[in-house]
């Protein structure tokens, strides 16, 4: 386990860190994690809050909080949002802070959306927690490093009320810790199986240049929109179960549990994710119901 450990600091000391996004399993419940485009897209002002825990087990695994808020204007066409996500490994830390602008118009029968992001990541690595066998370690020489750098991103998002469709490049500017792009695609659709009961099928591909592609399925069945019982998988890596709970007609909460498939699953038992949502002076019609 300690050798395990020491791999993932010297990963993080060359900069690997942030190649992509935080990968989370109720991506599907919240979009604008993924895409910019997304924002809006809910008709309400929209809170969702996060935390995610992962790889129990293992010292100084991944922990996760963040925060979205994102709402349309007076003008409808116009919607606006914001992104906050705080990240822990190990001895690195890792803020970021994004705003978000949409831009809707009709097309078909649903909207397509054009969305951009812009802020900056903090980076912070306290070398001088990390235990090492040679005294005075010259990789580890500087005590606490800091970095804030620059950060955009932009994409596009079409829906309809039974599906959705997007594209995003989450970081397009290139710095020590955003070696590569990644490029998110991302769809599903609601379908009536029967009176009160919806199934939701959804799909994320994550494409890294030079990395293999990945790719996470997801299956949510919905009874009577008020809860949400869901199953999913990532290629090679993990096994995911989730539940979405409506409260009232405002506030929703999610839990996930993922297990991983690889070699990982010899050091921890799994990975926990909470989430929150209310919207704000939304009124629910039997015709207009999102589950996305």
């Amino acid at each position: 386990m300690k050798i395990f450990f020491v791999l993932i600091l010297i990963i993080l000391h060359f900069g690997v860190f942030a190649q992509h996004n935080s990968s989370y399993s109720q991506y599907m419940f919240n979009g604008l994690l993924l895409n910019p485009a997304y924002a809006g897209s809910n008709e309400a002002l929209n809170l969702t809050a996060l935390y995610r825990k992962q790889w129990l087990g293992i010292n100084g695994s991944p922990t996760t909080m963040n925060f979205t808020a994102h709402m349309p204007l007076k003008n409808e066409k116009v919607s606006l949002g914001i992104i906050l996500v705080g990240e822990k490994l190990g001895v690195s830390e890792h803020n970021k802070l994004n705003f978000v602008y949409a831009y809707r118009f009709k097309l078909l029968k649903g909207q397509f959306s054009l969305g951009l992001q812009a802020g900056f990541d903090a980076h912070r690595a306290n070398w001088e927690q990390v235990r090492t066998t040679q005294l005075r370690d010259p990789s580890f020489a500087v005590n606490i490093e800091k970095r804030i750098l620059p950060q955009a991103g932009f994409g596009i998002y079409y829906y309809n009320k039974s599906l959705f469709v997007g594209l995003s490049i989450p970081s397009i500017i290139a710095n020590n810790f955003n070696l590569y792009k990644t490029t998110l695609f991302n769809l599903g659709c609601i379908m009536n199986l029967f009176e009160n009961f919806n199934i939701k099928p959804a799909l994320l591909i994550k494409y890294i240049l030079n990395s293999p592609t990945d790719a996470n399925l997801s299956t949510t069945f919905y009874w009577k929109d008020i809860f949400g019982l869901g199953l999913g998988c990532s290629v090679n890596r993990t096994a995911q179960a989730y539940m979405d709970l409506k409260v009232n007609n405002q506030f929703r909460f999610g839990y996930a549990y993922d297990y991983p498939f690889n070699n990982l699953q010899n050091y921890n038992s799994g990975s926990h994710e909470i989430m929150l949502r209310y919207l704000f002076q939304y009124k629910v019609k039997v015709l207009s119901t999102r589950y996305f």
